[in-house]
């Protein structure tokens, strides 16, 4: 089974756990999107398409995005409110025990929840399209706010980097203050009510400007998608020809690519939890052990700065041959050749360097698999 197929599997395994909680709550609700589109023409996935749409009105999308009990392992309802750390834009339904990495590691937060997960989008009462338009354009605007003040909170005062505290601040990124700007985000979105369109601003995007009469949405419809019957707007042609102005016509084969696969790691095998701990534990139960940091650069500095107090730091490792032998930051430095042979179960590895995937890679091709990163701008605690 190829990393797609594998995906799909597990992504109609979410669908069916929310089915089966949707229709135990009554929950109204409608597949949009690829996944209507799939279900139209294909009685299942598009064939090369990587993700599950679907679609509440905001006040069934609220009573969810309220209730996370309703779900439990390896399930896990993401909301804006309740994992900071991946300040997402909408609730996802995620599995815990696999792996979807996308731009992680990058430097500003742990990431949060990355799990295989499903769209579940909130339809909001919208008067026009101009209306829709203005409402997304200022809702991306707090979304970053929203990524920017987490960011902040992760940071431990002069641990932050100064890209990061551009970032942060730049973006109106306030400390302390991600829960509040996080719900407010949800109520201007929500703003108006007893419209007749809806629309989904929270999406970037063209579909996040679109609106929709809420005609289409009166009631739904079933439909084969793979295995289940999913609900779809009674209206579902007007909502796909509003979806995509310009045209249903399938791309050429060139273009039947997946959005998202190609540009993450992608692991149904394994939790996502065992892919970030190497970024996020660096310092965990470290105080007993000899330290061995790999890279002699700068980022070694800063990591003696923060975080040396206290730590046994043995030595340093480079690449360089003119660095073997020298002294860095207080550390000598020393040919990796020598990694086997110091390392044991007493040890720890850390990479403290800007090409820390080769050094990974470099590693690996050694047999050593037990190291940790060091990213300037994730904050880091011993404990």
């Amino acid at each position: 089974m190829n990393k797609l197929k594998e995906l799909q599997v597990i992504e109609l395994d979410i669908l069916k756990e929310f089915t089966r909680v949707a229709k135990r709550e009554e929950l109204t609700w409608f597949a949009m999107f690829g996944t209507l589109l799939g279900a139209v023409r294909h009685k299942g996935f598009i064939p090369w398409d990587d993700d599950i749409d679907i679609a509440l009105p905001r006040l069934e999308y609220d009573r969810l995005r309220l209730s996370q009990n309703w779900f439990s392992e390896p399930y896990f309802l993401q909301t804006p409110q309740n994992d900071p750390a991946a300040a997402p834009h909408f609730i996802r339904l995620r599995r815990s025990d696999t792996t979807v990495l996308s731009n992680f590691p990058n430097g500003f937060t742990r990431g949060g929840h990355m799990g295989a997960y499903i769209d579940i989008l909130p339809l909001d009462d919208m008067p026009s399209g101009d209306a829709a338009r203005r409402v997304q354009e200022t809702a991306l605007k707090v979304q970053i706010q929203m990524y920017a003040s987490t960011a902040l909170d992760e940071c431990e005062g002069g641990q932050i980097s100064p890209g990061k505290e551009e970032f942060c601040y730049g973006a109106g990124g306030i400390s302390g203050q991600y829960d509040f700007i996080a719900e407010r985000y949800e109520r201007f979105c929500s703003k108006y009510s007893n419209q007749l369109y809806y629309s989904i601003p929270v999406v970037m995007g063209e579909h996040g400007s679109r609106v929709y009469d809420k005609k289409w949405f009166s009631k739904s419809v079933e439909m084969d998608f793979e295995d289940l019957k999913i609900p779809v707007p009674v209206g579902y042609k007007e909502v796909l020809i509003a979806s995509y102005p310009g045209g249903l016509y399938e791309p050429d084969a060139k273009e039947r690519k997946p959005k998202h696969i190609d540009h993450s790691i992608v692991d149904m095998g394994r939790s996502y939890k065992e892919y970030v701990r190497p970024y996020t534990d660096m310092l965990c139960d470290v105080e007993n052990k000899k330290v061995y940091i790999f890279g002699a650069g700068d980022s070694l500095r800063i990591w003696m700065e923060r975080y040396s107090s206290g730590l046994n730091v043995v030595c340093a490792f480079d690449n360089r041959k003119a660095a073997w032998g020298s002294v860095a930051y207080g550390v000598p430095v020393q040919s990796p050749s020598e990694l086997t042979v110091l390392l044991d179960e007493n040890s720890r590895l850390i990479i403290a360097s800007i090409y820390h995937r080769e050094i990974a890679k470099q590693l690996e091709e050694m047999n050593i698999f037990d190291y940790y990163f060091f990213v300037d701008g994730l904050g880091y605690t011993k404990s």
